[in-house]
């Protein structure tokens, strides 16, 4: 793990070259005021959030995270447990201009979560607010059976279970087989992850779930207010566990209501 610097937002072009290959940046903006840093779900590139930062505010740029083993690293091996993930990606958030504010989404709720925990620790300043999506809060863990040691078979079920439809892509044969060691990994990042408690965050948590999500509950959501001495707020929005692409817009528009909500709050804090 580096040492801190003091690097500040000035050197945004270098920062972006330093953290490749982990940051995709799909509506370049050199003077945007804040950036959404996105870490995707289980099995999921970078570029799933392309058609998101379409929809948000001129002054937001959306940095999206590319994990090893997923999208434009799919020749790297995925990493298969939750810390050593959250070191690296520590290391490239440390240089993220700031404000930002972290999304995560599903399993990427979690390392967020833990990398935005993980940045005080080391020295380096942490992001404005966290985001969570889709996820159930740290100290609760699913009780459905693992998935990530089942056979092929299985595991395809099981994943078409969890989406809660029959999902076209599980049935490509050719596509499975390439990205089934990648989602064995993601899985295997929550399934095996153990929470043991620790300080929450300092930051707002906003927590957004699908209201069709059968794996994610309005109570698993709720439970993160456990984990901020911040705010928190929760919302629910139409779809299931993948609303991320059924509400597109929606989502967009509670987003940017809780980045109005952060700008509003640091422009108080400023006058007092």
């Amino acid at each position: 793990m580096k040492k801190p610097s003091n690097r500040t937002g000035q050197a945004r072009e270098v920062q972006l070259a330093h953290s490749q290959p982990w940051v995709q940046c799909p509506r370049p903006n050199a003077d945007a005021g804040l950036r959404l840093v996105c870490v995707p779900y289980s099995g999921g590139r970078a570029s799933v959030f392309n058609d998101l930062a379409a929809e948000l505010p001129g002054d937001v740029e959306l940095w999206a995270i590319e994990l090893p083993g997923h999208g434009r690293r799919l020749g790297e091996a995925p990493l298969t447990r939750l810390q050593p993930l959250v070191d690296q990606l520590t290391d490239v958030l440390a240089d993220v201009p700031q404000p930002y504010v972290l999304l995560g989404y599903s399993v990427g709720a979690l390392i967020s979560f833990e990398v935005a925990r993980n940045l005080p620790r080391l020295g380096w300043p942490g992001p404005s607010a966290l985001f969570v999506a889709a996820a159930r809060a740290p100290h609760l863990r699913s009780s459905r059976p693992p998935l990530h040691e089942l056979s092929r078979d299985d595991l395809v079920e099981g994943l078409h279970r969890l989406a809660g439809h029959r999902n076209a892509l599980l049935d490509n044969k050719e596509l499975v087989d390439v990205m089934l060691p990648v989602l064995r990994a993601d899985l295997g990042l929550d399934e095996t992850y153990d929470h043991r408690g620790g300080d929450p965050v300092g930051c707002p948590i906003a927590a957004f779930g699908g209201s069709e999500d059968w794996s994610v509950t309005r109570s698993d959501l709720e439970g993160w207010r456990e984990h901020t001495t911040s705010d928190f707020s929760v919302c629910t929005l139409p779809g299931g566990h993948f609303f991320l692409d059924s509400s597109r817009g929606l989502f967009a528009e509670a987003l940017t209501a809780e980045i109005e909500r952060l700008k509003q709050s640091s422009e108080e804090g400023l006058a007092t």
